[in-house]
Formats: C-alpha cells, structure tokens, sequence
C-alpha cells in the first residue's frame, strides 16, 4: 500500500520556523560533540587501535561526508529509499539504481520532541524518529524521497503513517507465522509488490542483470560482515564499540566501499591476532547485548559503560537488529532467473530473520537457537538484555531467553532504560554489578 505526501498533516502539529531552526541547530551541535567524544572514548579504549578504523570514524560523523555524497547523487537524479526495519529488501532498491538508508533516530534530545505526537508510553526510538523529523534534523530522513515502513509492531505501524505527513510512504506486512508455507507466500507477493513499487517510483526497470549484480554486492558485504564476526570470536582483538560502529555504518555507508574497508579492518585485525596484540585482558568478562536496537550516536551508553566499566567487560556479540542481524545471513541463489531470485530474496528476509515479531507453535525457536549458539562459539559468560522502555516485544520475550540460557548456566541480566542521559549513573551502578559478579565467576 502507498501514502503520498498531502499538503494537509494529519498528525503533525506546525512549528514555527524559528522554534525548528533553534532545535535543529541545538540539537545538532549536541550531536556533534556526543560523536567526536563517542569516537575520543573508543580511540582512548585501544592504544593499538586498528589505522582502518579512521575511515568509519569518519563514516560515523551523519552530518559530514556521507550526507554531502548522498546530495550529489540526488543532484544528479538518483532516488534515495529511507527504510525503517532490515526487512525492506535492500537488494531491490540497489538493482532500481536508488541508495538504500536506514532512518531510525538514535537522538535521545528528539524523542522529547515526539512526545507532542505520540504518548510517552510509545517506544523512544519511534518518538524519537518522529522528533528528528519534526524539526528536519537527521540528514538521511530528510534526503529520503520515499521510506519503506515494516509493520513489525504497533509502533513501527503508526510511526509509517505519522511520517507520511511528509513522505511517500510503501508499507510492508509481515507475517506474524513465518514457517507456513501460506506466510511464505504472502511475504514473496510483498517483495514482487515492492518491486514494482520501486521500478514505477524511480523509473528505473529491476532487470535479471541489476538484481543479480544487487545480490552478488550484497553477498560480499556478507561476507566481510561475517569475517569480522568470526574475528570477534577468538580472544579479544576488537574492542566491542568499534565493530558496532563498523556493523552500524553499513546501514549508510555506500556498500561497495564499506565492504572494501571492512575486509581492509579484518586483514589488520588478522595481523594483531598473529602478534597476540589483544584489547583487554583475556580474562576480562565477554559479553553478549540483544534486545531493543541500540543507534549511533547518543544511545551509545550501554557499549560505553560495559567496556569503561571498574570491572571492565567487553562486547564480543550482540543480537541486534542493529548490529549482528544486518548481515548475518546471505541471499542463498540456486538459479539466477527472476523468480528464484525474488524468492531467494524472500527467505533471506524473513526465514532467517530472530526478531520477536513471529511467533508460532514452536515458540520462534529461530531467536532461541541463535542465542545459544552465538553463546556457545563466542565463549560469552554474560549476557545483558536490554530494554528500553515501550518496547514491548523484547520486553515480553525476555523470560523466555532467560529461562533458555539458565538451563545452560550464562548469567542474563535485564537492564530497561530510556532515550536519556540522565540514568548513565544509575545504569553504570548495574552494569558494574552484574560485571563484578562475571569477574568473580571467570576467577573460579
């Protein structure tokens, strides 16, 4: 289904232009000091930290490089498609020639900023997605000329239609069962939907040739992604905030050259293994992180205060749909014809997908599964779930991953939080705690 900009707002309040530009100009310069001290930190966190590393610090800056790139690319007619979930196919909007983006805020100050629209209850990252626009602050919102919206919760449902306000919007249903054949084929007739959508809106023919050069693209970034993983699993060669900033980048970086940076990382890393240059300690606590997705740069507290913390742990994994899950599985092709890819497409988006919005009769085991195994290759000894409050699905699931990863004695911690700086002290009281007790356990 489309929504096409309307000159008439149904939920957007106006703001005087002097208010938007005093918050925009505020909140920006906010923005800009939290990323140089985020990256400050990280580079003060690892003496030896790898020389590849500058150039996503670079990436990490929204308001710099990245955003001029993008408006010359639009001066020269190339569409941009804002997405809010991994599920929008992003092989599709590669082969339609558009530059795929993904918009959720990670601005604790504009969540303030949402609350005139939403209720307080409504999860942060929403609010706070809707504030961003609001005063036309984050640089790939404001550059997308159409955003793909992904019914995954209540939340992401009316965030789509607020924002379509402002944007055409193309909504995406996802199937709530995933392992039935009948889901499997509702989500495929919403891929071939979407490309259709994608062809009429950029003018641009989705060909056998560009789909396939889209998943090939997509495929090597896979495979830098997943070597990089594998780096993390061995003793600590990487402090965790700076493969999370690598894995987050993806999601605006151009992919050819992320992929070429990555793979640059991963030769360096490889080097300090041989020399046994390692981060930390390697008695130091290896954590893992799911839960709610964590956004550059303001919600950035939780990897700060795991890996600054008196005892000091480290981020070896996560299970986020900002982080791990952006890449983790590759689009499987048989035959490269346009119905096996369009398929294979399909299944990479929604088989392989652990987020919380399936449910079935096995429980989404998939979510299960994956938590374990990444516990058990990773060496992790704690885990820390995260939550930040409203966001329902990982809220309600966090008993069942417990109870999962009691039965093979991993320590879960549950830690909720807001879109805030004011509970960074109350948060680093938690964190050291339930550190502490790791320490002590690694000790024994």
């Amino acid at each position: 289904m489309m929504k096409t900009e309307k000159t008439e707002k149904k939920y957007m309040p106006e703001i005087p232009a002097k208010e938007m530009e005093e918050l925009r100009n505020t909140i920006k310069a906010a923005s800009q000091k939290i990323i140089a001290e985020n990256i400050e930190r990280m580079k003060k966190a690892d003496p030896k930290r790898p020389q590849t590393m500058k150039y996503f610090d670079e990436i990490a800056d929204l308001f710099g490089q990245r955003q001029k790139e993008i408006s010359a690319e639009k001066e020269k007619g190339k569409k941009v498609i804002g997405y809010t979930c991994l599920f929008a196919p992003t092989e599709l909007i590669l082969a339609a020639d558009a530059i795929p983006v993904r918009v959720n805020s990670g601005w604790y100050d504009t969540s303030k900023i949402g609350d005139r629209v939403v209720p307080v209850e409504v999860c942060p990252v929403i609010r706070s997605t809707i504030g961003a626009k609001m005063i036309e602050l984050s640089p790939f919102l404001e550059q997308s000329d159409a955003l793909i919206s992904v019914l995954t919760c209540d939340g992401m449902t009316k965030m789509g239609e607020i924002l379509s306000d402002y944007k055409t919007i193309w909504e995406m249903n996802i199937p709530r069962v995933k392992d039935a054949e009948h889901s499997r084929r509702f989500w495929n007739d919403e891929i071939w939907h979407m490309k259709e959508q994608l062809e009429k809106f950029t003018g641009n023919k989705i060909t056998r040739k560009s789909l396939k050069e889209a998943i090939e693209e997509s495929q090597r970034a896979t495979r830098a992604f997943r070597r990089l993983q594998d780096l993390r699993k061995g003793s600590p060669v990487i402090m965790g905030r700076d493969a999370m900033l690598v894995n987050q980048s993806y999601l605006w970086d151009d992919k050819k050259r992320w992929t070429e940076k990555t793979e640059a990382l991963c030769d360096e890393l490889e080097k300090k293994v041989q020399r046994k240059e390692w981060v930390c300690p390697l008695e130091t606590p290896r954590v893992l992180v799911t839960g709610t997705p964590m956004f550059w740069p303001d919600n950035w507290k939780l990897p700060t205060l795991v890996e600054e913390a008196n005892p000091q742990g480290i981020i070896v994994a996560d299970e986020l749909c900002s982080g791990e899950r952006i890449l983790n599985d590759p689009v499987g092709v048989d035959e490269w014809n346009m119905d096996d890819m369009i398929n294979a497409i399909g299944d990479r988006y929604l088989m392989a997908s652990t987020c919380p919005c399936f449910t079935s009769s096995d429980g989404n085991e998939d979510r299960i599964n994956w938590l374990v195994t990444k516990v058990k290759e990773s060496n992790i000894q704690g885990v820390i779930y995260y939550v930040v409050r409203g966001c329902m699905l990982y809220a309600m699931e966090y008993t069942r991953v417990k109870k999962a990863l009691d039965k093979i004695n991993i320590p879960v911690y549950y830690l909720d939080t807001d879109y805030t700086r004011e509970d960074v002290g109350q948060m680093k009281t938690r964190v050291e705690a339930f550190l502490e007790m790791l320490t002590a356990r690694v000790e024994i």
